[in-house]
Formats: C-alpha cells, sequence, structure tokens
C-alpha cells in the first residue's frame, strides 16, 4: 500500500522521526517535532494518521520507507487464501504431469498402452492432446476472472511413447473425476516387424508373377 506523504512534506518533519505502527487492523503513522529558537521559543508539530489494513494483510511483516519524492510506502504481505489455493493446485497437477505409459494385457493376444493424469477443474476444451512421431504432447491453459482479478495457467508436458504404439489410433478422455485417460492399441516390436514383414513378400511375389 503506498501512503502519499502531502501533509508531513507540508509540515517539514523529517522522514527520520516518521514512524509506523499497528492497532488492531489499522496502520498508525506518527511523527513528531520540535523546532527551537535562539530566543527559547519553540515550535512543536505533530502528525497522526491511520489507514486501514486490506483483508488478509499480516501486519506483524509490516516495514515502511521514504522515497526521494516524499512517498511513505508501507509494504504488508496479504495472504489470500482462494489465490494459494489455485497456486498450490497448479503446482500439484503440473507435478502430476510426470507420468509414465503403462501396457496392459487386455488379453487374446492384445495389448494396449494406457496413462492417466490429474486434471481437475479443466474443461475438456481447456486440453490438448496431440502426437507427432512417437512425442506425446499435453497441452492445458485454464482461466479465472472474477472482479479483482485475471489469472491464467498453462501446462505442457511431452512424452515419449514406447516403440510398437499405434498412435494413429490413440484417445484421450476427460472423466467426471478430472482424469485424463490417454489409450491407444500397443503391438510388441517383434509382432511388429512381422506384420510390416508380410506385405513386402506379398509384394516380392506379385513381381514375381508378373515377370513370368
Amino acid at each position: 500500500m503506498l501512503i502519499p506523504m502531502d501533509l508531513c512534506c507540508r509540515a517539514k518533519f523529517n522522514p527520520e522521526i516518521i514512524q509506523t505502527k499497528v492497532e488492531g487492523r489499522k496502520v498508525i503513522v506518527e511523527a513528531k517535532q520540535e523546532e527551537r529558537q535562539p530566543d527559547d521559543d519553540y515550535n512543536i508539530q505533530e502528525l497522526r494518521k491511520s489507514y486501514a489494513l486490506p483483508e488478509h494483510a499480516y501486519p506483524n511483516h509490516l516495514a515502511s520507507y521514504v522515497t526521494p519524492n516524499k512517498i511513505l510506502v508501507i509494504e504488508v504481505p496479504i495472504h489470500n487464501p482462494e489465490v494459494e489455493r489455485r497456486v498450490a493446485q497448479a503446482k500439484n497437477e503440473n507435478q502430476n504431469l510426470n507420468f509414465q505409459p503403462q501396457i496392459v494385457d487386455k488379453g487374446d493376444n492384445k495389448k494396449q498402452l494406457e496413462m492417466s493424469i490429474e486434471m481437475k477443474n479443466c474443461k475438456p476444451e481447456e486440453i490438448k492432446v496431440s502426437t507427432k512421431n512417437n512425442e506425446l504432447i499435453i497441452k492445458g491453459e485454464r482461466r479465472h476472472k472474477d472482479d479483482n482479478s485475471c489469472e491464467r495457467s498453462f501446462y505442457f508436458k511431452p512424452t515419449t511413447l514406447p516403440p510398437g504404439t499405434q498412435v494413429e489410433q490413440l484417445q484421450s478422455h476427460l472423466t467426471d473425476d478430472g482424469q485424463l485417460k490417454i489409450e491407444a492399441p500397443y503391438v510388441e516390436q517383434q509382432q511388429e516387424a512381422t506384420k510390416s514383414g508380410e506385405p513386402k513378400e506379398a509384394t516380392t511375389k506379385l513381381v514375381e508373377e508378373q515377370k513370368k
């Protein structure tokens, strides 16, 4: 919070004698200055101003100083439970982004890659899942706006999918409890090599028949 020192300037208060203290939920600014004349006359000037502390302020950590342009600056840390809750939640979600793919046996010689990540309070339209070669990329952007502030949270997590992941069949969806589920068929490399070899053999036979 910034407090202009117009009254202090007009009264010619020395910044070194200005004191700040906390009484209840108010900041009190006080100054007392005495000027004595050679003939024993003297002049005493006093100042007392009070300012209400913002809600959720930490008065025990108050600090103040005077700038060169005669502005008294009072700094008080402010604890906003709602903002801190959202920051902690965003931090927790970023930590949850450190996930690894799991290969699950689905029976009938079929396997599936499965991944799950907690992204509570995110809407489906705020999440984008994409693949590039064998890399999975998760992006997210969440906005929160009220009468006093506007906040934006960003998420970005790339991870390499294991060889054999059928990325062209990868699917993702957000569950009701805030879990982002990612699934894709998985073929072991040996099986994939066998499958990829079959068309080549067929092509070779076709070429030989054409030569005959």
